[in-house]
């Protein structure tokens, strides 16, 4: 790993403790997945070499959710590694039925997710078969894959005043549906509470919505 121990990560680090430690979480720290008995963490970043910081777990707006700092390394063709940071939000859904879909944030850390996307080679830009009466500024700021079998059932609850909501309070960060989870995935290195405290807002009034709790 070529990961350091800088004042960068220090400050990330305290950021997190401060916030779980707020909210209540249970703050378990370092964990490894292959040795540490907890729930890992999955979606679109997990594979055999990640490792995880700062795992927290608890709950929030009536959300069960798990919280952690990811990192891992990838390599292109030439063998040149490129690091990868994540804080990820997990918030169990209540609706376990809801298809698989990733949402990519454009402009934004756009080599943080490309190189896992082959581990969900099937999923495929839907967008452009998405209803048109979605904003342009939904368009302009996520790609949405998924299965365009999928898109019907989807354009059932991700309504136009969702998306666009998406677009205005989470972006840029990526999220991820995928068997019965919501996921959240921060790339920025410079986290503070205000960041961590809106997202988790945002994170559970979409879980809300998914589970048709709210419009």
């Amino acid at each position: 790993m070529l990961r350091h121990y800088s004042p960068l990560i220090r400050s990330r680090g305290k950021a997190i403790r401060r916030f779980v430690s707020k909210i209540g979480l249970v703050y378990f720290g370092t964990v490894d997945q292959h040795e540490d008995e907890h729930e890992v963490i999955r979606g679109l970043t997990v594979s055999t070499t990640h490792r995880d910081a700062h795992y927290a777990v608890g709950s929030f707006d009536d959300y069960d959710i798990s919280l952690v700092d990811r990192f891992d390394v990838s390599y292109d063709n030439n063998h040149r590694p490129t690091e990868h940071s994540w804080l990820i939000i997990q918030v169990n859904l209540q609706d376990v039925t809801l298809p698989h879909v990733f949402f990519k944030p454009l402009g934004h850390s756009p080599a943080a997710y490309n190189r896992f996307f082959t581990a969900f080679n099937t999923l495929h830009v839907i967008n452009d078969v998405f209803n048109d009466t979605h904003s342009g500024e939904f368009h302009a700021r996520y790609e949405l894959y998924g299965l365009a079998t999928h898109v019907a059932a989807l354009e059932d609850t991700l309504t136009p005043f969702v998306t666009q909501t998406i677009a205005a309070r989470l972006w840029p960060h990526a999220i991820e549906i995928f068997e019965g989870k919501l996921y959240v995935y921060i790339t920025e290195h410079r986290l503070n509470e205000a960041v961590l405290g809106s997202t988790l807002q945002s994170a559970t009034w979409l879980a809300s919505v998914l589970d048709k709790k709210q419009d």
